[in-house]
């Protein structure tokens, strides 16, 4: 997903949440999809080293992935 919305792709998203003229919709739901590729690197088992993680991270892990699964099933974002 984050290349779909890293390139001219991301214009084919609305969300649901107000945002304000001239500002982009969709950079919220970029930011946490990045936040957990860049924050949960062991995720595929990496064969090389990968950062630390704690289990305080591990938690907001869990609340951002389910969130955005939430968004995204529920069409509060979606393609349009």
């Amino acid at each position: 997903m984050l290349g779909e919305l890293s390139g001219g792709a991301r214009v084919k998203f609305t969300t649901a949440l107000a945002t304000p003229a001239g500002k982009d919709p969709i950079l919220p739901v970029e930011a946490m999809m990045r936040a957990l590729w860049d924050g949960q690197t062991s995720r595929h088992g990496k064969q090389t080293a990968t950062v630390p993680e704690t289990l305080e991270a591990s938690r907001a892990a869990i609340h951002i992935a389910a969130t955005l699964v939430q968004w995204f099933a529920s069409g509060a974002i979606a393609r349009t």
